[in-house]
């Protein structure tokens, strides 16, 4: 029987999180799932935990391959897949059990939409977890809904994260992940599919986004890594004002970040795209700013960060 969702993980070398993932999918109260597994050439335990988390579970496909990224894994597990609906997950993150079922009545709801997400909390450590602010009326916290504005609404911060974002197995038909890009690929993917699809929401943090691991991308850099051309939605953008900004805000975070790091590739290229014309005061503030500042700016937001105070250039 076709099952209503497959949860599709990619996995490498999370041997001290894929259980707990795992654990917090087969606690659902939805049950209608299948959970499809790619090992991307893990070189811990991570393969052999995750067979021994889901040895009594039936509806499982895993399977292995040489390392080849998060895109490549992710579209493989998917052209797997079974299921009507995809609901990725990273191999460290955690769903709260009704999770899917509150998709699940997301999509019955809302049955225009092909995208559905819901809000997540980012956990830092047991003793700090945030539920970062969204450009999205608080009038609307606890209700479910109809993105109107994806880009606009995610200005601020993304309103989901990979592990919130599922959608119908109907729009990897034609929208797939990018193998080329090697770092924010979720943002070339966003992207396209808020621009062909509709996004039902549901405003509830029903995901946690965990920001503790060791050697996360986001925290080591981009260096030598291929980011996604986002020049390729320059006609879109221009029936699309909020789409301009969201790819210039991004330009904005990629360049602040390729400074401090000195990544004189990325820093002339994202120089030679970015329009500053989209990005606030406070924005273009920083971009001026000596490199030695911006650094301890970073540090000083990191402390903040520690006593729950999180800020933003946005």
């Amino acid at each position: 029987m076709t099952p209503f969702f497959s949860v599709i993980i990619p996995l490498y070398n999370k041997e001290n999180f894929i259980k707990a993932t795992l654990e917090s999918v087969l606690n659902q109260s939805f049950l209608d799932f299948e959970i499809i597994i790619v090992n991307d050439g893990s070189t811990d335990q991570s393969l052999a935990t995750a067979e021994k988390t889901l040895r009594t579970f039936e509806q499982k496909t895993i399977v292995s391959q040489t390392n080849q990224g998060l895109s490549t894994t992710r579209n493989k597990a998917i052209s797997l897949a079974k299921g009507k609906v995809l609901a990725l997950l990273d191999a460290d993150d955690l769903w709260q059990p009704q999770y899917l079922k509150e998709i699940h009545q997301l999509s019955l709801n809302f049955p225009e939409a092909s995208l559905f997400g819901t809000d997540y909390i980012e956990f830092y450590s047991q003793s700090l977890q945030l539920q970062p602010r969204k450009n999205i009326p608080k009038a609307k916290r606890d209700t479910t809904f109809i993105v109107n504005d994806f880009f606009d609404a995610s200005l601020f911060q993304p309103i989901t994260v990979p592990s919130s974002f599922v959608f119908k197995k109907e729009v990897f038909e034609t929208i797939q992940f990018n193998e080329a890009v090697t770092f924010a690929e979720d943002i070339e993917f966003y992207i396209k599919t808020n621009l062909n699809y509709k996004m039902a929401f549901c405003f509830k943090p029903l995901v946690t986004s965990r920001q503790d691991i060791p050697n996360q991308m986001t925290k080591i850099g981009f260096k030598g890594k291929k980011l996604p051309d986002l020049s390729q939605f320059e006609n879109d953008t221009k029936q699309n004002s909020s789409l301009k900004k969201y790819t210039e805000t991004y330009r904005y975070y990629w360049l602040s970040q390729s400074r401090i790091s000195n990544d004189l590739e990325h820093i002339i290229l994202l120089k030679n795209n970015l329009n500053p014309n989209y990005l606030s005061y406070k924005q273009r503030f920083l971009l001026h700013m000596p490199v030695f500042l911006l650094k301890r700016l970073k540090q000083l937001k990191s402390f903040l960060l520690k006593r729950k105070i999180r800020v933003t250039s946005y």
